[in-house]
């Protein structure tokens, strides 16, 4: 039997970070991720790569909705030519994983045996998504464990209120706190017991809204900083590799919380182009085409 793990969580939670403490943890068993990014621009599965464990990348939607599901599936399958041990799971962070139970038990899939769901639920922002994706509720309620996440960078009440909003929902569920997404190997026991049903159908999130921005490479890391400050505020997570001045970079922003750092490990196919998320009450269009005013020539057109 080949274990499957799979890893929620909504955008910025800090799966990547986790998956890599996670396969540290289960070395040294041979490893397949399959790693979902909902943009059209893998960039998580750049990271992960480093990690020396096979991987399959499935961008442009959720692994659970119609879109993907076939991908997914035919993904599980190849696996089980030349079987791993364990198969880790990274699902996007605005998938709807309901139905993970339903899709292994399929009679093809027989070989695979589900361990349960891990959720990662950043301290920081667990309240602005709780109450504006729907999903965040979908993927708590699958969980076998929740990670509270980042608890290093909020004062200890919020991290109290956090889990206390958690246990009203869902009073069975068993929470541990975490920062940088460090996992201990006794937190796994509790995997597997979250036998809730799965929903019948898979709906998308029509409060989702995705957006491509192009980044010319004669821009300057000062401009593109002040040019994603000028609409941070107003998405999720602004996500993608850029060059700029002959140099690589990857942009990892979590809200207003913006990121550009130097990158040096492998060319990822795609570079030049920022992918946004934002939700229901967002306006991140406007924002963004009136940043980009700022720059004419060195912002593309917002797709």
């Amino acid at each position: 039997m080949v274990k499957l793990y799979l890893v929620t969580g909504f955008l910025g939670a800090g799966k990547t970070t986790f998956v890599k403490n996670f396969i540290r943890l289960l070395a040294p068993q041979k490893i397949h991720l399959v790693i979902n990014e909902f943009g059209r621009v893998g960039v998580d599965g750049e990271l992960l790569a480093e990690m020396g464990a096979v991987m399959d990348e499935i961008n442009n939607g959720s692994i659970f909705c119609a879109c993907r599901l076939d991908k997914f599936e035919e993904a599980l399958a190849n696996i089980l030519a030349v079987p791993p041990d364990v198969v880790v799971v990274e699902a996007s962070g605005l998938s709807d994983p309901t139905s993970v139970r339903r899709i292994l038990k399929a009679p093809r899939f027989h070989d695979y045996q589900y361990m349960g769901a891990i959720c990662l639920v950043d301290a920081s922002n667990f309240h602005k998504v709780l109450h504006t994706a729907r999903v965040c509720n979908k993927q708590l309620s699958v969980s076998d464990l929740i990670l509270v996440n980042k608890t290093d960078l909020v004062a200890q009440e919020q991290v109290e209120e956090v889990v206390r909003t958690i246990h009203d929902r869902y009073p069975d569920m068993v929470i541990q706190l975490t920062r940088q997404g460090i996992v201990q190997p006794e937190w796994l026991d509790c995997l597997g017991r979250n036998m809730l049903l799965d929903d019948d159908g898979h709906r998308r999130d029509i409060t989702l809204q995705h957006y491509t921005v192009p980044v010319n490479e004669r821009m300057s890391t000062v401009q593109l900083e002040h040019f994603i400050n000028m609409f941070a505020e107003d998405t999720y997570r602004i996500k993608g590799f850029v060059r700029l001045m002959d140099t690589l970079y990857l942009v990892d922003c979590i809200g207003v919380q913006v990121a550009i750092s130097g990158w040096t490990g492998k060319t990822p196919e795609t570079v030049g182009t920022l992918v946004i998320l934002a939700g229901k009450g967002m306006n991140p269009r406007k924002s963004i085409r009136k940043a980009a005013e700022w720059y004419p020539g060195l912002i593309g057109k917002v797709m």
